[in-house]
């Protein structure tokens, strides 16, 4: 069904279109009479042009309206509605059409009764301009029978009399003239109307120019500012994608990696370390001691190991050798003098007191100072180096030092 406002529009079209008929139809059929002007008759015509016009407006609305009844029914079609909407439709479209037909009839008919009542203006004016001439030719022609009839006139009479005719004709004459200044004073507000309107349409299309001058460098700077900012919300995105992977493994990943990892892989290499060093020190340990074995017969070989030092004593009937944590300490003993069991007690006795000193270097910690006066002499005799720059401390001779 259609709407009640197509329905209303429609009516009132047709109702206006009726009226502009009966218009057209009075202006085609004007009474031109002499004498008057052509003020009604332009009046007449500017009011239908009015309809008209607002005749083509509800047209143009009345095809939007029919376009989106279309829309709306061809959707409802879609969904398998019945033929009574199909038909409404078509009878809408024939009306609208309808209507199209007696809108074009009459903007026809309105140009046909423009010039048939242009044509009976003209011919009005004509006939104006004949009767004027008709009647000062025949007041003249009167007045020379009325002279001829009364010969009693005198100059001065037929002087005032032709004066009399001559104003009564400049009298016309100027009403003729006041009537085609009006309609020239009718056309000049015309053209200054238009004028003006040329004037604001030409700084409308001025201003327009502007606007899109404006626009265009608005679109510009839009497109570069898109650039710009597109880098920088990818440059974001990806400072952002990276700041959540840090906080996930920092807050996630890491410790778990921690203990499972990292924990079991430092484990394993202090362990390799450790057993590698063991190894080393053991093969180190082999080979010193079968270095240790190559001593004669009648030689003994005491080692001992304590938690600071390691000592090695090898005895034989000529040379006791005692090694320190590397050092080596040597006593040849006459044989002469001394019997092999007094050198093995004396052995045994160095053996106690450098194990105590080891012992004691151990709790109380490594004394530079504390050496034996055979190393001192030996690390004396040795030559330094030249560029090594050592602090030299001057010790008092009387100073008290301990001896092995």
């Amino acid at each position: 069904m259609a709407s009640p406002g197509l329905q209303s529009r429609i009516t009132s079209l047709s109702t206006t279109h009726k009226q502009t008929i009966q218009l057209i139809q009075r202006l085609q059929n004007f009474p031109a009479t002499p004498g008057t002007g052509d003020d009604a008759r332009l009046e007449l015509g500017a009011e239908i042009h009015l309809r008209l016009k607002e005749m083509e407006e509800q047209m143009e609305l009345l095809r939007v309206e029919l376009e989106q009844l279309e829309a709306a029914w061809g959707s409802t079609k879609r969904w398998g509605s019945g033929g009574a909407k199909e038909a409404k439709k078509e009878r809408m479209v024939v009306v609208i059409g309808k209507l199209e037909e007696d809108l074009k009839s009459a903007r026809l008919q309105f140009r046909k009764a423009q010039l048939q009542a242009k044509r009976n203006a003209e011919v009005a004016r004509r006939k104006e301009r004949q009767l004027l001439f008709a009647g000062v030719g025949g007041g003249e022609g009167g007045e020379g029978v009325r002279r001829k009839g009364r010969p009693g006139f005198t100059h001065d009479d037929l002087v005032a009399s032709a004066s009399e005719d001559v104003t009564s004709a400049l009298r016309r004459t100027h009403q003729l003239m006041q009537a085609e200044l009006s309609r020239s004073q009718f056309a000049q507000e015309t053209l200054e109307q238009s004028t003006a309107a040329l004037r604001s349409l030409s700084e409308s299309y001025s201003s327009l120019d502007s606007l899109l001058a404006s626009s265009r460098s608005l679109v510009s700077s839009l497109l570069r500012s898109q650039k710009s900012d597109t880098w920088y919300l990818e440059t974001s995105f990806y400072i952002l994608v990276g700041t959540i992977i840090w906080l996930v493994f920092r807050r996630i990943l890491y410790g778990p990696l921690w203990w499972i990892l990292w924990i079991p892989l430092k484990l394993t290499f202090r362990t390799a370390f450790v057993v590698l060093g063991g190894i080393g020190l053991a093969n180190t340990s082999t080979s010193s001691y079968s270095s240790g074995g190559s001593v004669g017969e009648g030689s003994t070989m005491i080692s001992l190991r304590t938690p600071g030092a390691t000592i090695a004593v090898a005895s034989s009937p000529m040379v006791h050798t005692v090694t320190l944590n590397g050092a080596v300490t040597s006593a040849a003993d006459s044989q002469k003098t001394k019997t092999p069991q007094a050198d093995n007690e004396d052995v045994l006795e160095k053996i106690e007191k450098i194990v105590g000193k080891e012992s004691d270097h151990v709790e109380r910690g490594t004394n530079v100072d504390d050496i034996s006066p055979e190393e001192r002499r030996r690390q004396e005799a040795m030559p330094r180096n030249p560029k090594k720059r050592m602090h030299e401390e001057k010790f008092p001779e009387d100073r008290k030092k301990d001896e092995l």
